[in-house]
């Protein structure tokens, strides 16, 4: 069984941050599926269901974004166990705007949601799905970039991004990682 986790702040006014896009990649797949996300358990909103014909739990952190690790240590210790089981999707500030990067494992690369599952886990050696958020160069603070809602005329890369990365869950749900690195990490969103 797959356990997807999707990174973001959970309230009204971070829903369409920029910051939030693991859980609107999540919130697809729920959609897509016909999976209900509305069990509260491990500080979390779960859902279960099926991606094509395999298991899988969806699952959104409501402790917020660097506290992230709180849910997911909740989670992996009650539930997951094995650490193949566990694919985290997040943003990523290092990718432009429309392209995703599947890794096996990695650091945390500055994102504070992974480095606080790296540290509860005290391992990095989980899936990660990171899609990318850039549309300029960031140098220093990039809090208020990341916690700012994409703008008009990026919301149509935005929704091809989020497809893209649910396509990408969903190949590696339905065969395996290394047949979803190897089709995916060479797209980019709106080409084929």
């Amino acid at each position: 069984m797959q356990y997807i986790i999707g990174l973001g702040n959970p309230g009204l006014e971070y829903k369409a941050t920029k910051h939030n896009i693991g859980f609107l990649v999540v919130a697809n797949l729920a959609k897509t599926n016909g999976i209900k996300i509305n069990q509260k358990l491990h500080f979390s909103l779960v859902g279960r269901g099926k991606i094509g014909k395999k298991e899988a739990v969806l699952v959104l952190p409501q402790t917020y974004m660097n506290l992230s690790g709180k849910a997911v240590g909740e989670a992996f210790r009650q539930e997951v166990k094995n650490i193949e089981n566990l694919l985290i999707v997040c943003d990523d500030i290092n990718l432009e705007l429309g392209k995703i990067r599947l890794k096996k494992q990695g650091s945390s690369g500055g994102h504070k949601g992974l480095e606080s599952i790296i540290q509860t886990l005290g391992r990095d050696d989980f899936a990660r799905l990171r899609i990318g958020i850039a549309t300029e160069v960031h140098k220093g603070d990039i809090t208020n970039y990341v916690l700012s809602p994409f703008k008009r005329k990026e919301k149509r890369n935005v929704s091809h991004a989020v497809s893209l990365a649910s396509d990408c869950v969903t190949c590696l749900v339905e065969k395996d990682i290394d047949t979803a690195m190897n089709i995916f990490n060479k797209r980019k969103a709106g080409t084929s």
